[in-house]
């Protein structure tokens, strides 16, 4: 497929005239995108189908992102620029191309999205999938509000339950960044506390010596599943580790671009910039999958209350990564219900180091306390907030706050947990001498 005829299918003219041709995808089980097959169609046959389903466009032009890479930086400043205003929806979920364009387009189609979500619930206000559909979009909105430091929207799509993914730091230039992946029953309309969380990491790494030159990215960019007996079935993790492969393989072809020869225009960049994947519940068992499946240059791999890996995948050492590490709390009841055919990544048998999460006094690290991934807020903390106006008896809100005050999840701050995490995802080399280190 040559880069340009497709993308002027979908009306970027303007790439029309570049021509890139682009080796055909590996074929592997889990890293074949689902959009593998229009890759193998004939020219005629393909624009053809791109007619009647613009929508696949960039799934077809995102199973080659360091072609898409090559051709957006041939592109002047202010064109790309421009593309990315007039087609948001195409350019802001292209890998390859730069974030900060990737945030311009995405945060253009978001107002664009959430008017026609109004719209709709406005014209039909009892349809339920509208509802969250808005309350979804408006959550990543609500986790865009300013922030130290700036936050971008890198990714977004425009489904029922909207996916999106918003980068705490600047993903074109940090030399240290971090992906989190949520576990089931995380959508986008917990953006606000699954950014926290990610900006709890953020900052955990400061703590941990890391540079200023860091990012996390809050990652919730596959259909997780729901609470219940879904959180046993693969297929979710399968999907989702095709996107996690496009998203992770998105950004090194951003940072470690290819010449026309195929190698790579700068042979430190895999070197010197750390890539970690952080994931949760059943964002471990998605991870896995997608780790298993490719190797993407990833220093540390962490579970926190793994719903467990696959057999196939069998041990740590099959994930290409260079460290794998896995923490349960002891009062994490719920994980172990993922893991009934499973295997428990912190058994001796798979390999991973055990990563301690259960609080350490001495260092005034609080425990994890369950299965959440985070609990505390500035608004569920808030006795005062929407939070906790079911409870209208004083003595059952006084109760339930009380408990709340007492429990704590994965990525909260000031757990141990987190604690630790900062720690195994900042190697020597992305610490400043000047700053506190704190020991795995």
């Amino acid at each position: 497929m040559r880069l340009g005829r497709a993308a002027s299918v979908v009306a970027l003219v303007v790439i029309g005239v570049v021509g890139i041709t682009v080796a055909p995808l590996q074929q592997n089980p889990v890293a074949t995108s689902r959009y593998a097959f229009l890759d193998a169609m004939s020219s005629g046959k393909q624009d053809a189908y791109l007619q009647k389903h613009p929508d696949a466009a960039v799934g077809l032009l995102n199973l080659h992102p360091e072609a898409n890479a090559a051709a957006w930086r041939d592109f002047p400043k202010d064109l790309r620029h421009d593309l990315a205003e007039t087609l948001p929806s195409l350019i802001g979920g292209m890998e390859g191309v730069d974030y900060a364009s990737r945030d311009v387009a995405n945060r253009t189609w978001l107002r664009s999205l959430i008017g026609s979500a109004q719209r709709a619930v406005k014209k039909h206000p009892s349809d339920a999938v509208a509802q969250q559909k808005l309350r979804c979009l408006l959550a990543i909105k609500a986790a865009l509000r300013i922030h130290k430091p700036h936050r971008y929207l890198v990714d977004l799509t425009n489904d029922p339950k909207p996916l999106a993914a918003i980068a705490i730091g600047n993903l074109d230039t940090t030399r240290l960044v971090s992906f989190t992946v949520p576990g089931m029953g995380t959508y986008s309309d917990d953006m606000q506390l699954w950014a926290l969380g990610a900006q709890n990491l953020y900052d955990a790494q400061g703590g941990a010596g890391a540079t200023k030159q860091r990012a996390t990215v809050a990652w919730i960019g596959y259909v997780t599943p729901p609470p219940g007996i879904d959180a046993a079935l693969g297929q979710y993790a399968h999907i989702g580790a095709q996107n996690l492969i496009e998203a992770l393989e998105g950004f090194w072809a951003v940072r470690d671009p290819k010449t026309r020869s195929g190698k790579s225009a700068s042979t430190k960049a895999r070197d010197t910039i750390t890539l970690n994947v952080v994931a949760h519940s059943y964002g471990t068992t998605t991870a896995a999958d997608a780790l298993a499946a490719k190797d993407l240059n990833v220093y540390s791999f962490v579970m926190l209350g793994s719903a467990g890996i696959e057999q196939s995948v069998g041990s740590a050492r099959q994930l290409h990564a260079k460290h794998v590490y896995a923490g349960e709390a002891t009062g994490d009841t719920e994980a172990r219900w993922g893991r009934i055919s499973r295997i428990d990544p912190r058994s001796p048998s798979f390999g991973a180091i055990p990563l301690a999460v259960d609080g350490d006094p001495n260092k005034d690290e609080l425990p994890v306390t369950g299965h959440a991934p985070i609990l505390h807020s500035d608004w569920n903390d808030n006795p005062m907030s929407s939070a906790w106006a079911k409870f209208t008896n004083v003595d059952e809100f006084a109760q339930k706050y009380l408990d709340h005050l007492q429990t704590y999840g994965y990525l909260d701050a000031g757990t141990e947990s987190i604690a630790n995490v900062a720690a195994v995802t900042v190697p020597p080399h992305h610490t400043d001498a000047h700053d506190a280190t704190v020991s795995p």
